[in-house]
């Protein structure tokens, strides 16, 4: 069955909903012990092409889960992680799992060469923030998150420039 569905999924022409209902899709799908071990590496790639969520559809993303941020973590690839934070955290959602997300972004955007993708997830939750409607508790996990990112950034500057946070690089006047 799920081959067929990928099949038809590839098959239709891409449009924004299209793929946002493989992306929950997809999600549902990795949320299922039985299901997740048979997801094609190559089908993972619908994440990063991060559609817009209407809210009928955040409303049918699975929770957070422990294997599936393991799959995406184990998969590799900055893209792939920062598209999967991307895409679950919205406005209209609670951030379940903070604890689980937090390692994420401390093990998987770590590093110089994820500096573009922290940054376009600090937006992001910016974004969320400023739009949200949701409880202050929400609001509060979702500014817990955007610290841990600055905070992996700030650990990350620090290695790109060698020094540390009381002292300037002596190129900087």
């Amino acid at each position: 069955m799920m081959q067929l569905w990928m099949k038809a999924a590839s098959a239709v022409p891409y449009t924004d909903d299209v793929c946002g209902s493989v992306v929950v899709g997809l999600l549902n799908m990795a949320s299922s012990d039985e299901l997740s071990s048979h997801i094609p590496l190559v089908f993972w790639n619908w994440l990063n092409k991060r559609p817009i969520l209407p809210s009928e559809c955040v409303a049918f993303l699975p929770s957070v889960t422990e294997s599936v941020v393991q799959t995406i973590h184990r998969l590799g690839g900055v893209e792939l992680i920062a598209s999967y934070l991307h895409i679950i955290w919205s406005e209209e959602r609670v951030p379940w799992a903070q604890d689980v997300m937090g390692r994420l972004i401390r093990e998987g955007l770590g590093g110089i060469e994820a500096a573009g993708y922290r940054t376009d997830l600090i937006r992001r939750l910016d974004h969320v923030l400023d739009q949200g409607q949701g409880e202050w508790w929400a609001k509060k996990e979702y500014e817990e998150l955007r610290r841990e990112l600055l905070e992996v950034d700030k650990k990350a500057m620090k290695i790109l420039t060698g020094t540390s946070s009381n002292r300037h690089p002596f190129f900087v006047y």
